[in-house]
């Protein structure tokens, strides 16, 4: 109880914040992300060993700028993805360990962990899983997709002042630049997922 309302406090507060990075959105400019890379991605080779999957999935769409809770909530993302369609994800979104080099070895056991906190976590509406497309930023709002209709469209002003910001960004579903900015302001990667999937519940 002491959590959904502590939840709740904080979701007000960032609803009372909507209207001032509504109005910032129109003094920022775009840019180029600032992505980490590292070799080419590869299917991990052992099936069996799921930690090391998600870990590779994670890795592939890691960016230095994500805060650990965003990076959980990716892994979250991530994880539901992928029980409901593995099949949804090729060879190149996948950077397994031994393929990387420079920084990314050595944040690689960060992103062990944001994966090993999410591999028991799926996003579901009545205890279902359900494909959660994501996009790296909005244009300040989410939109309907009549591809998934369990989904809703919800402000995201934040992503304004992400770098990689554009009026003419589509995004259905999450944005991560979005979790990233409610996260590095106090949102667990739990309540900065349900803000984009009010529908939703983590199980």
């Amino acid at each position: 109880m002491k959590e959904k309302i502590i939840a709740l406090i904080l979701m007000f507060i960032l609803m009372a914040l909507l209207p001032f990075a509504a109005a910032k959105c129109s003094d920022n400019n775009t840019s180029t992300s600032t992505m980490s890379t590292a070799d080419t991605p590869k299917k991990p080779i052992d099936n069996e060993d799921y930690g090391k999957t998600l870990c590779a999935l994670l890795a592939a769409k890691y960016d230095k700028s994500y805060s650990t809770e965003a990076l959980k909530a990716l892994a979250i993302i991530l994880n539901t993805n992928y029980k409901v369609n593995p099949n949804s994800f090729s060879d190149e979104d996948y950077l397994i360990e031994e393929n990387t080099s420079g920084s990314m070895k050595e944040i690689y056991s960060q992103i062990k962990k944001a994966a090993d906190y999410a591999k028991e976590k799926t996003l579901c509406i009545n205890r279902k899983a359900l494909y959660i497309p994501f996009s790296p930023v909005s244009n300040g709002a989410t939109v309907q997709s009549d591809d998934y209709s369990y989904l809703q469209s919800v402000a995201s002003p934040w992503d304004c002042y992400c770098s990689d910001f554009s009026e003419d960004a589509k995004c259905v579903g999450v944005s991560i630049n979005g979790v990233n900015y409610l996260c590095k302001n106090g949102a667990t990667a739990e309540d900065a997922l349900l803000w984009y999937l009010p529908e939703f519940e983590i199980k």
